[in-house]
């Protein structure tokens, strides 16, 4: 497959591509994948290295996408695209579908029917954010590594249906600790002042006499963060197999990203999805 580059004009004379680079927002990690690779650079279309020197009115062209491609089994089930450019995917996902395969999700995961969709055997796959299998909503593809390193001020707000009335409004300022057995991690976290910070602020929606439809905002991104907040504070996720005591059988946790915002080469992109309809059996 032929190399994608993204094209600068040179305004200044003689610094090396390189600190042109990092004046221009690319990581190290980037620069470091550049070097290693020998037609990541053209300068007025003839392949060079970070060491060159750049002068005014050059051209310069940067490889977007380097890496291996994503090998794994690909899905012909459909997915729900809300937004695509030529950066960025958007896709809306249900619940019930694993982000990326895993043992009992091998043949069907949103990253193999992305794979699918886009059709093209050198992609690699990078998901800007990640989403448990039980969650639904919003997921955002980088097309290229260019992009995966330059997005900017993402900004998620989640919606859940909790057991019981809570308050109107709450922040939960509370460290959350991994559960350890033998030295191997479990998926199950708790609340412990030996764990690591984690902060929650959600707004009730709406309520029933049973449940409450709520909406969240995270200054931290840990594990099972707003399932188990909710939990230890009495309000579990409806549907939570791990953090409720309630047994009632539910097809999954009703936990949604709603809506995520973010800024990629100075565009604005902001999304939003409606929640599920099988939500309003439980909610007003």
């Amino acid at each position: 497959m032929e190399t994608d580059y993204q094209t600068f004009e040179i305004e200044k004379n003689s610094i090396s591509v390189y600190t042109y680079l990092k004046e221009n927002g690319f990581s190290e990690s980037y620069i470091k994948k550049i070097r290693n690779n020998s037609k990541s650079l053209k300068l007025n279309n003839i392949f060079v290295n970070t060491r060159t020197k750049v002068q005014k009115g050059d051209t310069l062209k940067v490889a977007k996408n380097l890496g291996n491609p994503t090998k794994i089994k690909i899905s012909p089930l459909p997915i729900e695209v809300l937004y695509e450019d030529e950066n960025i995917l958007a896709i809306n996902k249900p619940h019930n579908l694993a982000t990326m395969p895993t043992r009992s999700h091998f043949s069907d995961n949103l990253g193999a029917r992305v794979l699918n969709y886009l059709n093209n055997p050198s992609f690699v796959l990078r998901t800007i954010n990640r989403l448990d299998k039980d969650t639904a909503g919003i997921v955002i593809i980088a097309k290229n590594l260019l992009t995966y390193n330059k997005v900017l001020n993402f900004k998620k707000e989640y919606y859940a249906i909790c057991e019981g009335i809570t308050p109107e409004n709450q922040t939960i300022d509370l460290p959350i600790k991994t559960i350890s057995e033998n030295g191997i991690n479990q998926m199950k976290r708790v609340v412990s002042k030996d764990g690591k910070k984690a902060t929650t602020h959600f707004l009730r929606v709406s309520h029933t006499e049973k449940h409450s439809l709520i909406k969240l905002h995270l200054e931290t991104g840990r594990t099972h963060q707003i399932r188990v907040h909710l939990s230890h504070i009495g309000y579990p996720l409806l549907g939570d197999g791990i953090y409720s005591e309630n047994k009632q059988k539910l097809p999954h946790t009703f936990l949604c990203l709603k809506k995520v915002s973010f800024e990629v080469e100075d565009i604005k992109i902001s999304l939003e999805v409606d929640l599920p309809s099988e939500w309003n059996q439980f909610i007003k």
